[in-house]
């Protein structure tokens, strides 16, 4: 990478950044037991909500995916939390979809996989208000809800959705692309992309059995030891510093996927540790430190 942005490229970047934050938000106030992450192609502001005149679901009495739509047009996608595990509906939700005139492809990609690209070409000339990132539901933290204006779709167009799961924390993930046809299938094949990671883990991920020891420099040889003292299991996210000059100074590190069966060595660095259940320390390890990134 040059590390230069389209213009496209930099409104995908803003929009994950908007969501981030709203999901940290969020989070302040209720920890769900799973959270819907996203990575987004294009999308805009705030439009008002009309009468829903059309209402289905997919799957039983409390759906992970509901579609809705009003009189003028608007298509509303509400997203739940889903059971761990649980493979959602993409062929009904594709058939939903494209009942309520919405010229959709719904995947989905179990963690350490991709669609294989190109799968068609990317439109970037996407109007405002054609569809909007998902947003939080008030008085229901563990939804989200995506619009959809079918009434600026052109003729030859598909909305492709990929209901994913997150790599890195196993959240439930979307993200949105239009593109020409034709699209072809996803094609699955191992994720060998950069997935770039903050310095600083979420709050509600913080290393709380650890209770306070400072691991970001250590070797895992030297910090082995105080897990075992401790009673905690570990394991490892095998990372290394971003192959490029990083868009975001916060995120000076990556993983890939398809390298998480590195063998780690005690004289592996640690720069940071999560605790996504109870006792179980993951260490984010790499054989070279990243280089300081100066503001």
């Amino acid at each position: 990478m040059n590390g230069s942005l389209t213009g496209f490229e930099e409104r995908r970047l803003a929009e994950l950044k908007e969501h981030v934050a709203a999901r940290a938000a969020a989070e302040r106030v209720r920890r769900p037991r799973r959270r819907i992450v996203l990575a987004v192609a294009a999308g805009a502001a705030v439009a008002a909500v009309a009468s829903v005149v059309t209402v289905s679901s997919i799957g039983g009495a409390a759906p992970a995916y509901a579609v809705t739509k009003d009189s003028d047009g608007i298509v509303y996608v509400t997203v739940r939390d889903t059971v761990p595990g649980d493979v959602p509906d993409v062929e009904g939700l594709t058939r939903q979809l494209q009942s309520l005139n919405v010229p959709a492809i719904v995947d989905y990609v179990p963690a350490g996989q991709k669609c294989k690209e190109p799968r068609g070409a990317i439109v970037t000339d996407i109007p405002g208000d054609l569809y909007h990132t998902p947003r939080n539901i008030p008085g229901d933290p563990g939804a989200w809800q995506m619009q959809i204006n079918t009434k600026l779709f052109k003729p030859g167009q598909t909305f492709v959705w990929t209901l994913h799961v997150d790599p890195i924390n196993g959240w439930n993930g979307t993200s949105t692309i239009l593109m020409r046809d034709p699209v072809a299938p996803c094609e699955l094949v191992p994720d060998d992309r950069p997935h770039y990671l903050a310095r600083t883990p979420p709050p509600w991920v913080k290393a709380t059995s650890l209770g306070g020891y400072q691991v970001e420099g250590k070797t895992v040889g030297e910090i082995l030891p105080e897990i075992d003292k401790r009673g905690l299991k570990v394991t490892y996210l095998v990372t290394e510093p971003a192959p490029d000059k990083p868009r975001d100074p916060d995120m000076p590190y990556v993983m890939y996927p398809t390298k998480q069966n590195t063998p780690v060595g005690n004289d592996w660095f640690v720069w940071q540790a999560d605790e996504l259940a109870k006792g179980a320390i993951r260490l984010y390890v790499t054989q070279k430190l990243a280089t300081p990134q100066h503001h």
